[in-house]
């Protein structure tokens, strides 16, 4: 379960498990700016799940109280066969390898082992704000 924002508009630090449904009622309907980004997620997610992807986690300000979010951080726990599906040119590899290697969209990270993924999670884990403080992140199940 996803919690309340804190006052400073941050979710409570840890790491929250949510559906794809849960977190994109929670974060992506209420303004136009929330809808266009949960499409972008919608994507990301149809990928992530079509190569088999370990585990895949959300940010950035689509996770805040902000009613206009500028973006929605991603970091996408790659497959250890993932190589080899851009090799076989399976097309869902190739395009989120593009992603990845384009940095188009910007806001989508690839984690390839547990300590890409830990420290993603420490770095998305903590504020741009001057104290630098410790806030909330949503794993969303694959």
């Amino acid at each position: 379960m996803i919690p309340d924002f804190r006052d400073d508009g941050y979710l409570p630090e840890g790491l929250y498990v949510a559906s794809e449904a849960d977190a994109t009622f929670r974060f992506g309907t209420a303004t136009r700016p929330r809808q266009r980004l949960a499409l972008r997620l919608r994507r990301w997610l149809e990928l992530a799940r079509v190569i088999d992807a370990k585990r895949f986690f959300v940010d950035g300000s689509f996770v805040t109280s902000k009613p206009d979010p500028d973006d929605v951080d991603a970091v996408v726990w790659l497959p250890d066969d993932f190589a080899e599906r851009l090799e076989r040119g399976d097309l869902e590899a190739v395009e989120l390898d593009s992603m990845l290697v384009t940095r188009r969209p910007e806001e989508l990270f690839a984690a390839e082992d547990r300590r890409d993924w830990e420290d993603w999670l420490e770095f998305f884990s903590r504020t741009r704000e001057a104290d630098n403080r410790r806030k909330g992140v949503v794993e969303i199940q694959l």
